[in-house]
């Protein structure tokens, strides 16, 4: 997959950059009722005047015209390119925490009523990862433990420079305001901190406005970190038949094409194998084809074993560092690497900085 491969549902696109259609699923009662989100949202409406989402659309190559929105998909670069017009216009460099911080558990859609259905926090974020795998291929949600903290972190299939901000933005306070909706705004269950895989922003003072918990910049990856006693809180909207009937009607409406494509299975076969990460061999045959295949549909694809390889080993390392891991040995050890050396060489390659930049970080969770 890159930026230029059609994977991402335009009707999932619409919702994002049509934010006064709010779909009615009788959740209000359940989202906050807070007067600086519609005064937000009122103030978004007046900085936007002028800027008609069709024309915008239409810019990137897509006619809306037609009213025919099911089974049509965008790439990467397009929605980059919607982005670039609203930063344009709206002047608002941190737009992504503005709209994001608008936008409550119904502006999700069928997605967001699936999520808030589960059983317990755990499951909601679970949930909330896989539909961003299926609906918004270019990044990648997951779930993560590890003693005291659990935490949904956020990182980029294909990068979305010079607007990875605005996308890390919107997705963190979007969901850090959800689960805060959802436990009631205790402060015992809410995020304690969230985290930017990237460098403070000249607006970086203005993340610390819409985050009621700390906010660090220049960490290994985006996480929203919670205690991990809030993972097994009950949701109160729980609801198994509600959860199944949204997603059947999700994806009825909203046909995805995420795990069609091959790059995307092998990076999610590589994700489950961790630890003891496959030969191109044998990741062939568990994807249903032998080696030659694989490597000529990855070719294809413009891509190969080793850079897919690579994607993940960076994902995993990331991650061991945010986690306060603190042996570049034993690191070097699981991603499979001959010496520590040979991953030294590589963690640069990957992030322009060497392990122990991460290393030396003190851990303030």
């Amino acid at each position: 997959m890159d930026l230029d491969t059609p994977c991402i549902p335009l009707g999932h696109i619409l919702t994002y950059f049509n934010i006064a259609q709010k779909p009615e699923l009788g959740l209000e009662a359940y989202e906050s009722r807070a007067d600086d989100r519609a005064v937000q949202l009122n103030k978004l409406m007046q900085v936007s005047m002028g800027l008609d989402h069709t024309d915008m659309f239409r810019a990137v190559g897509i006619a809306l015209e037609d009213g025919n929105v099911a089974g049509r998909f965008m790439t990467a670069r397009q929605v980059l390119g919607l982005v670039e017009q609203a930063m344009e216009h709206m002047r608002m460099p941190y737009l992504g925490l503005f709209v994001g911080n608008i936008m409550t558990v119904s502006h999700h859609g069928y997605a967001g009523l699936l999520s808030v259905s589960q059983p317990t926090l755990r499951e909601c974020s679970e949930t909330t990862a896989r539909l961003c795998r299926e609906l918004f291929p270019p990044l990648d949600m997951a779930v993560g433990e590890d003693g005291d903290l659990v935490w949904l972190s956020i990182d980029e299939n294909v990068s979305l420079a010079p607007y990875t901000h605005y996308f890390m933005e919107l997705n963190t306070i979007s969901f850090y305001n959800i689960v805060c909706d959802l436990v009631g705004r205790e402060p015992e269950l809410e995020p304690i901190a969230v985290e930017f895989s990237y460098p403070e922003p000249e607006w970086g003072h203005i993340y610390r406005r819409y985050f009621r918990c700390e906010v660090r910049f220049d960490c290994p990856q985006t996480r929203i970190i919670r205690r991990a006693g809030s993972a097994d809180y009950e949701l109160p909207l729980a609801n198994r038949l509600m959860a199944m009937t949204a997603e059947k009607s999700l994806f009825q409406r909203m046909p995805t094409r995420a795990m069609q494509f091959l790059p995307l299975r092998l990076r999610h076969f590589l994700v489950r194998s961790y630890g003891a990460l496959p030969s191109l061999e044998r990741a062939a045959s568990e994807l249903g084809m032998s080696g030659r295949t694989l490597r000529r549909k990855l070719a294809e694809d413009g891509t190969t074993y080793q850079k897919e390889l690579d994607v993940i080993r960076e994902r995993f390392a990331r991650g061991y560092f945010a986690r306060g891991g603190h042996s570049i040995a034993e690191l070097s050890s699981i991603l499979g690497f001959s010496s520590t050396q040979a991953f030294g060489r590589a963690f640069k390659r990957w992030t322009g900085k060497a392990p122990t930049e991460f290393l030396n970080k003190p851990d303030k969770s």
